[in-house]
């Protein structure tokens, strides 16, 4: 036997080891293979959940009516506020004693007064003049006309001055507006969370400087499927877990809005719930869960809106 063939026959019979490299690739393939089954599992327990995003139904973004200096600003970030309480108040002076002007010269109804008193004594010696005059020849056709157009006169500027008194009047109600719009007020309750301005800064119309939101009521805004849209109506009442700090709660909400029209590339539906949210248990932003099948098991509440 040679030695070429005899080293040949020592191979043969040593043991053969399985190569580093096919161990670790069965390795890999088997711990994806957890995962993969750990991912179904975890889909498997969140069937039947529909996930959206919790807005406030008022979140609303607003400055000043008109331009000016910011004199005072009343309210600060996180402050509750009630509808029609003042926010913030531009410099006023010049405003302030317009309105003072236009009082006064609105409450001056002195020539009004004398004017109408005139017409007054003027229509008592008109009638005389006539009755003396249809029962004598002392009275001349031209005295007779003098006086009747001096009545017409009188008459006439007693209307023009009434014209001008509720002019006037017009202008006093146009100055207090003008200075009421120098003080921002809320348009509704709710908390101010964000503040833009400072004393001491100019502020101009069209600016948002204060952010205010209510949240006694919220809104869940999710897109569902055409399957799960054809089985709701508005008005109906329907079930949603939301997340908190300890722990995921559900509550009560009525469908607002159901689009008539499915998204053309994903093919799904907006679809919108309101929940009563007096007690601000359900935050702007979290996340919300609409449940439409037995997979969740949360503490309810019961809140209605």
């Amino acid at each position: 036997m040679t030695l070429s063939v005899f080293s040949d026959v020592l191979r043969m019979q040593r043991p053969v080891r399985p190569s580093v490299g096919r161990t670790w690739r069965q390795c890999v393939t088997g711990v994806l293979m957890v995962l993969s089954m750990g991912s179904v599992a975890r889909a498997q327990s969140t069937a039947g959940e529909l996930v959206g995003l919790v807005y406030p139904v008022a979140d609303i973004q607003f400055g000043v009516p008109v331009a000016g200096v910011v004199q005072q600003l009343l309210v600060k970030p996180g402050q509750v506020v009630r509808e029609g309480q003042a926010l913030l108040e531009l410099d006023s002076q010049s405003q302030r004693l317009e309105l003072q002007r236009r009082a006064l010269v609105a409450k001056d109804s002195s020539e009004l007064e004398a004017t109408r008193d005139r017409l007054k004594l003027l229509d008592e010696m008109l009638q005389l003049t006539e009755v003396v005059a249809s029962r004598s020849q002392s009275v001349s056709k031209d005295e007779l006309a003098k006086q009747r157009l001096e009545r017409m006169s009188t008459h006439g500027r007693l209307q023009q001055l009434q014209a001008q008194k509720s002019r006037e009047q017009v202008e006093l109600q146009l100055a207090q507006t003008e200075l009421a719009q120098r003080t921002v007020r809320a348009p509704r309750s709710g908390m101010v969370v964000d503040v833009v301005i400072e004393p001491g800064e100019w502020a101009k119309p069209g600016d948002p400087l204060f952010r205010l939101v209510d949240t006694a009521l919220v809104e869940l805004r999710l897109n569902v499927p055409q399957s799960v849209a054809r089985g709701l109506r508005v008005g109906q009442r329907m079930g949603a877990r939301f997340e908190s700090g300890a722990a995921p709660f559900q509550a009560e909400g009525v469908v607002h809005y159901l689009s008539p029209l499915a998204d053309t590339a994903s093919g799904l539906v907006d679809l919108r719930l309101r929940f009563a949210n007096s007690k601000g248990l359900i935050r702007p932003g979290a996340k919300g869960s609409l449940i439409t099948a037995s997979a969740a098991s949360a503490p309810a509440l019961g809140r209605k809106p």
